[in-house]
């Protein structure tokens, strides 16, 4: 009987490993897709910005940017508060009214109690339609990507990457020919996904949640 025993516990155990193994081989796939379409996105808009660029600059304009944005984030997670937001944008405008680009955003604090900490981190590609005449300065756009998450009270902290999506809008007043201030207004939707235990490796649910972000922005046109 105890050798029975003992064969079950190292099945168990390697069974165990195998799922450990498999998650993060799963979470390291995901990232290496989201850092390709990251770069390719970039890449795609650097190089049609460098042609729009040569095409604005007969009209005084700027086709390239890459700026800082700060402000407040809202989760809407039971448990979760408002907190601060702080991050970064670069890309390219397409034309006059059309701009592909890249950002990263990040919101950290330690909400206490059973949730514990809720930090998150966002990037991803965005799409971009910014208005010509009366209204320029003005635009809405979409955004994709993932989101690392690492929340719980020790020990039972995990770690999850869920996409997510979402919608922003915002303005941009010219200070000068090459700097900008405004802000925008954004609303993610993160999807379902699976955690992993930092502490044992093992893989629980996490359940979608949504946010409002209110950022300022500066950025620099080149």
């Amino acid at each position: 009987m105890p050798m029975v025993q003992q064969e079950t516990d190292k099945g168990n155990g390697d069974q165990m490993e195998f799922m450990k193994n498999l998650t993060l081989v799963s979470v390291a796939l995901r990232s290496l897709v989201t850092t390709g379409l990251l770069l390719g996105g970039l890449g795609v808009g650097l190089v049609a910005g460098g042609i729009s660029r040569a095409e604005a600059a007969a009209d005084g304009e700027k086709a390239l940017w890459v700026g800082g944005a700060g402000g407040l984030m809202v989760p809407n997670k039971s448990g979760t508060t408002a907190r601060t937001m702080l991050g970064i944008t670069a890309g390219a405008k397409i034309g006059t009214e059309l701009g592909l680009g890249a950002y990263y955003f990040t919101s950290q604090k330690d909400e206490g109690g059973v949730v514990g900490k809720f930090d998150n981190d966002y990037y991803g590609v965005e799409g971009t339609y910014h208005f010509e005449g009366e209204a320029k300065g003005a635009y809405f756009g979409v955004r994709l990507g993932i989101t690392k998450m690492d929340f719980g009270a020790t020990p039972n902290q995990v770690s999850a990457s869920p996409f997510h999506a979402g919608f922003i809008a915002g303005y941009n007043h010219w200070v000068t020919d090459f700097l900008s201030v405004g802000g925008d207004i954004g609303f993610y939707s993160v999807s379902k996904g699976e955690a992993t235990s930092q502490a044992t490796g093992t893989t629980v649910t996490v359940d979608s949640y949504s946010a409002l972000n209110f950022l300022a922005t500066l950025k620099l046109w080149l």
